[in-house]
């Protein structure tokens, strides 16, 4: 089982994209990473680390799902037309950080839902006709690709916003 930790979050300030994915076409989501990157470059703006997903809305794996694709950077900054600027909420997160990359997060996401309950902590999440709806839930991938082929060696932050 996959170790989880609550933690007391600042707000993280970030650029990106909001856009409406399907995992079966999941390459068209990772494709506004090095998108957001180079937007950001040319901004002159400087990236605080790997590429985050924030989910928002989602009903089964299977549907579209709501998703921001961003890079965390230190203050909210314009990087152009067809970007957005945000932040993720501060506040207390269930934060879990396995290794194995993408193939992992359906199993570590369904043990962190297992473990929040058994632990009495409120996650901060409405269930609705249309689907889940999170106020921050989060996937940080901590490992660069570039440097590290192997994804079974990825390591993700995987990170939910509690009540």
């Amino acid at each position: 089982m996959t170790a989880f930790t609550v933690e007391e979050r600042p707000e993280r300030p970030w650029v990106g994209v909001s856009t409406v994915g399907e995992l079966a076409h999941w390459d068209q989501v990772n494709a506004l990473v090095p998108q957001i990157y180079a937007a950001l470059a040319a901004a002159g703006g400087i990236p605080e680390g790997g590429p985050i997903y924030q989910y928002h809305r989602m009903q089964t794996v299977a549907d579209p799902m709501d998703v921001t694709v961003a890079v965390p950077v230190s203050a909210r900054l314009e990087i152009g037309e067809g970007f957005e600027t945000g932040a993720l909420p501060a506040g207390r997160y269930l934060v879990a950080r396995p290794e194995g990359g993408p193939d992992v997060l359906g199993r570590v996401h369904g043990e962190m839902w297992q473990w929040a309950n058994a632990q009495g902590l409120d996650l901060a999440v409405d269930e609705r006709a249309d689907g889940i709806h999170w106020e921050a839930r989060t996937e940080q991938f901590l490992t660069d690709p570039q440097t590290e082929p192997d994804r079974s060696r990825w390591v993700v932050d995987v990170a939910y916003l509690l009540r």
